[in-house]
């Protein structure tokens, strides 16, 4: 066979062989089976609950979580000890209570509270005035284990200062769940200062917060309207009684809680329904 016929033979066998691999490629890669692409679970919408319009919500107003022997009694009857703390919280949920926080009580739809009602259970605040560290080492742990949560009351210039709540202590309370409202930068009687004075208290120390403490709950009506104007949706007091859909959001009532049993926190909470 003449040299050039062979060339082309071979040529066309090296085609050939080439064709056959490049088709079997395409085969095999035909026959793979190709990854599937699962769908992504769409996550269930939030119920929408019957919204509630008339309720009752005892906001329980504590200070120190502390044992306070060798206090003085002004600091005794402002603290409150881990053991009865823990007895209280465990009576509430004992006793079907159910806990949210101040600003709850702001939304327009009442989702939260809503939401109580409609599992048939009691709403109830829990605050704290001053933010004082026990609330971090000693409140913290006793409301995780019971699955509550609550609002702490800071007063901003004191964040960070001796016995108060540092700024990683508050950020924990946050991520916790728990509501962060203010107390003003340093716990004046914003009855008796200047109307600038008041104004740099209530306008300075509000933060990202959404509801407002008075200081000793001393406040008059310019102290409401420089706290609305500052943009807080809801602000506390010291007057005794139950909240509801009749009070003033910026002139909420709050049990002042005691030092003691269940028992005794059921007391409380009864003679401010009366």
């Amino acid at each position: 066979m003449p040299f050039i016929k062979r060339r082309l033979l071979l040529l066309s066998v090296l085609v050939l062989i080439v064709a056959l691999a490049a088709g079997g490629v395409f085969l095999l890669q035909k026959q793979k089976p190709q990854a599937q692409t699962l769908p992504q679970p769409t996550p269930s919408p939030e119920p929408a609950y019957p919204k509630v319009n008339s309720y009752q919500v005892p906001i329980l107003m504590y200070h120190y979580i502390r044992n306070a022997e060798g206090e003085s009694e002004l600091g005794k009857s402002l603290s409150v000890t881990p053991e009865n703390f823990a007895a209280q919280v465990q009576w509430l949920k004992d006793n079907n209570y159910e806990t949210l926080k101040v600003s709850d009580l702001v939304d327009p739809q009442r989702k939260i509270l809503s939401k109580i009602y409609f599992a048939k259970k009691k709403p109830i605040i829990l605050t704290f005035d001053d933010g004082y560290a026990d609330a971090y080492t000693e409140a913290l742990p006793i409301l995780k284990k019971y699955q509550a949560v609550a609002t702490f009351y800071l007063i901003r210039d004191y964040v960070g200062k001796g016995n108060y709540l540092s700024q990683t202590q508050t950020q924990e309370l946050e991520k916790a769940g728990m509501e962060i409202g203010s107390h003003t930068l340093s716990h004046p009687d914003l009855t008796k200062i200047n109307l600038e004075d008041a104004q740099t208290q209530i306008f300075q120390s509000k933060e990202n917060a959404l509801t407002f403490c008075y200081p000793s709950g001393k406040y008059d009506s310019t102290t409401v309207r420089l706290v609305q104007e500052a943009g807080f949706q809801a602000a506390v007091t010291t007057h005794f009684g139950i909240a509801d859909q009749n009070s003033s959001i910026l002139e909420l009532p709050r049990v002042r809680v005691e030092d003691g049993s269940g028992e005794t926190l059921k007391n409380k909470i009864e003679a401010a329904h009366e």
